[in-house]
């Protein structure tokens, strides 16, 4: 797109908390489709406020969507937060958290990264869209004038972080992290507060699912959510997966394996459902675990007898292609499962929980199988790795739902649709 097209457009201001990607973490492919989308239309100024980790160079996907950019620094912490973190006694540190009522994310967003963005941020814009709920006080000072003739005001607050921390608080004592699971609750009720002034102050909501439209909908009366829904990933091709006769199978998890609800799905697999697995198939299987972020937790599986535990990766279709089923044994945190609609995609069969699933449409059966259980979860899995009738059936349809609900052109044209009503007034 040359500088010339881009002064035509509308300007768009683009507020991050990763790097957009079209490829590996769920929340920076989450971004990437809404940056493509806008790209569209408007002439986008991204601002990347990188609390939530990943890549901070410009890669040549953003490059091509914007017209400027820019990494804003993270520094530390507040004062406040910096003498909550050095309180020694635990219950003492609780109490002063409870009394900061901030979630902890939000902690490093101070007034110098806001006048910093102010300063980037210096010309009109017809749209400010901030990802992620956290983020939202970023806009401050765009909500002032949105009602004057100012910009539209989107939040795509993606999940109800409110319910994600108090998924987290009862997964928690179920790793031997007994104390977070406080901590958890009060991170849930600092979010309960942020939703409950911030969202309404934006003219659209987004999430990614009914759920969670439903969920955040009750942080105020009146509150409307709509909903967004992942896409299968940009990046994704469609690839066969091998059929090995008589060979290994791998089967494979991909996450972000910092994070404790795939900390805890890869544990509960590896332990609870792989013994089963292995004993259940009439020949060798490997379970091979996907993800940037690996704690010792998770690195130790891989003393177990046929388990890898791979790094980081910038294409997944090595991996898809040597795949002969993908698993989704999550059971807490929010959103949807992106890499379930990567799966589906590169026409991998999947096994995941309800939860894990949820938000997709995704039905037992239909698309993929479901269970809750450590018996029932490895009986699925054994039912695909050696029934390549039903398999095949599965990759089919999953491949057809991902078609027909989630192809990013299709939800970006309805998305622009809503957001072109706003912009004029309509």
């Amino acid at each position: 797109m040359g500088d010339t097209e881009k002064r035509r457009r509308p300007s768009s201001l683009f507020i991050a908390p990763i790097m957009p990607s079209d490829r590996g973490n769920g929340l920076a492919m989450r971004t990437g489709f809404f940056l493509d989308a806008y790209a569209q239309r408007f002439a986008i100024d991204l601002a990347v406020v990188p609390v939530a980790g990943g890549e901070t160079e410009l890669t040549p996907f953003v490059a091509r969507r914007v017209r400027t950019a820019i990494v804003l620094p993270v520094a530390a912490a507040d004062t406040h937060f910096t003498l909550i973190s050095a309180i020694a006694d635990p219950k003492a540190q609780l109490t002063a958290f409870r009394q900061y009522a901030r979630p902890s994310i939000t902690a490093r967003l101070n007034a110098e990264i806001e006048r910093a963005l102010i300063g980037f941020a210096a010309g009109h814009y017809e749209l400010v869209h901030v990802s992620r709920t956290y983020l939202a006080a970023l806009a401050r000072a765009w909500i002032g004038v949105a009602k004057s003739g100012g910009p539209c005001l989107v939040l795509d607050c993606d999940e109800d972080d409110t319910s994600a921390y108090r998924r987290l608080a009862r997964l928690y004592p179920n790793g031997g992290y007994g104390r977070r699971a406080d901590w958890a609750q009060a991170e849930a009720a600092a979010f309960k507060t942020l939703a409950a002034h911030w969202l309404p102050r934006f003219d659209l909501r987004l999430a990614a699912s009914v759920g969670e439209a439903r969920l955040l909908s009750g942080h105020a009366e009146g509150l409307k959510v709509a909903v967004v829904p992942n896409v299968a990933p940009l990046s994704a091709g469609r690839f066969a997966p091998r059929r090995p006769q008589g060979g290994c199978r791998d089967i494979m998890f991909v996450g972000s394996l910092g994070y404790l609800p795939n900390i805890d799905a890869a544990r509960w697999f590896a332990k609870r459902v792989w013994p089963r697995l292995r004993a259940a198939v009439p020949f060798p299987v490997r379970f091979v675990i996907a993800g940037r972020g690996a704690p010792r937790a998770v690195m130790d599986l891989a003393r177990q007898p046929g388990i890898v535990v791979v790094g980081g990766f910038d294409d997944a279709a090595p991996l898809y292609r040597r795949a002969a089923l993908a698993v989704v044994p999550i059971r807490a945190g929010g959103g949807t499962r992106i890499k379930l609609l990567e799966s589906a995609k590169y026409g991998v069969p999947v096994v995941a929980t309800r939860f894990g699933a949820a938000g997709t449409g995704f039905r037992s059966g239909q698309e993929l199988l479901l269970a809750d259980n450590e018996r029932d979860f490895a009986a699925c899995c054994a039912r695909l790795l050696t029934n390549g009738k039903l398999a095949s059936r599965l990759r089919a349809q999953a491949l057809r739902r991902v078609r027909l609900d989630y192809e990013a052109s299709s939800i970006a044209l309805h998305m622009l649709g809503k957001i072109d009503a706003i912009v004029t007034r309509e």
